[in-house]
């Protein structure tokens, strides 16, 4: 494959442009049909195509399929944005594969450069380490080229808003993530079910799994703001920006949600704690018996009965109308709930 960098890549640049006005009248509905699912993804692929073929001589590529099942999740009135999601991951599905195909021939052909130059017989292979030389310096520049032009494909957001008070009111979300995120342990809850265990102490079963919160977009999105990120153990994880929140399970099943249409509410819950390292700003507030009576007294049928201590969790229940029922509990109830206050105060401005 050959390459005019000069000109082709120069073509290639691909990150449109959108400018958000935040506030409570700059939501526009609309609704995005699966005809035009199809369309933006049939689109993605044909833009990749356009790109590749301007880069190189011949490119060949499968069929692409999807079947999206986060539809009722989706909010109508981001339904552009979400258009253009759809567009670009295919399009960077289309550029990555082309990658792939590109790394491994260069790769191919250094081994095969070191096995000639490493040959008992080199000095009869000059004119054909020549050619490989001349073959793994184009394969390079082939791989550099394909690299920028991934790079560049994504969705540029800039924002806008309304009033200064939204825009202060962002900043202090941000900043109450940066703390709720530097809490030592936040769990994603999955499973829970009432203990039919009369003498145990607990009565709920839960099984939870330990997730990272963190300033992190998909791949797809650059903007002039922050944007968050909310770990989910058992589905789609959640990036928060200023003015849409994105549920993303994989490039097929994406939704764009509103502020408005996502419900964020925080309690603080006892927990009984069984694990010997308990977090380090997790509030103990008390103890119990593994095995109980019902005044509260360690039942002493049991030899190896033992303590467990009581504590207090901070819960943040992530939901929707639409079917999202998320649970977080975070050992620092107070970083938790000024979380939540703060992303309350902003939502209420939208």
């Amino acid at each position: 494959m050959k390459t005019d960098v000069n000109n082709s890549e120069n073509k290639s640049a691909i990150h449109p442009e959108i400018l958000l006005t935040i506030g409570k009248n700059s939501t526009k509905k609309d609704r995005l049909d699966q005809v035009k699912l199809e369309e933006a993804k049939k689109k993605g692929k044909e833009l990749a195509n356009d790109i590749l073929k301007q880069l190189f001589n011949k490119v060949e590529y499968g069929k692409i399929e999807s079947h999206f099942n986060t539809e009722r999740l989706n909010s109508k009135s981001h339904n552009n944005i979400r258009e253009q999601l759809i567009n670009l991951y295919f399009q960077r599905e289309v550029i990555s594969d082309e990658i792939t195909k590109s790394s491994k021939n260069y790769k191919k052909l250094q081994e095969y450069y070191f096995k000639t130059d490493n040959s008992f017989f080199k000095f009869l292979l000059k004119k054909r380490l020549k050619k490989l030389t001349e073959q793994l310096e184009q394969s390079k520049n082939d791989l550099e080229v394909l690299q920028r032009i991934e790079n560049k494909s994504y969705l540029n957001i800039k924002y806008a808003y309304e009033t200064s008070e939204t825009e202060e009111k962002y900043s202090d979300l941000i900043h109450s993530f940066i703390t709720l995120k530097s809490s030592e342990i936040i769990w994603d809850m999955t499973y829970s079910e009432a203990n039919t265990d009369t003498k145990a102490a607990a009565q709920t079963s839960m099984r939870r799994n330990e997730v990272t919160f963190s300033f992190k977009s998909i791949p797809a999105i650059q903007t002039t703001e922050k944007s968050f990120y909310f770990e989910n153990f058992n589905g789609g994880d959640f990036y928060f920006y200023p003015s849409f929140v994105i549920y993303f399970k994989s490039k097929e099943d994406i939704a764009i949600l509103d502020y408005n249409d996502l419900q964020l509410n925080y309690s603080e819950v006892q927990f009984l704690e069984e694990t010997k390292n308990i977090a380090s700003d997790t509030k103990i507030i008390g103890e119990t018996w593994y095995r109980v009576n019902k005044d509260g007294s360690p039942d002493k049928r049991f030899i190896d009965n033992y303590k467990i201590p009581i504590v207090l969790y901070g819960s943040i229940h992530i939901k929707t109308e639409s079917g999202i029922n998320e649970l977080y509990y975070t050992s620092d109830v107070k970083k938790a709930k000024h979380f939540c206050k703060q992303y309350n105060l902003y939502k209420s401005l939208l």
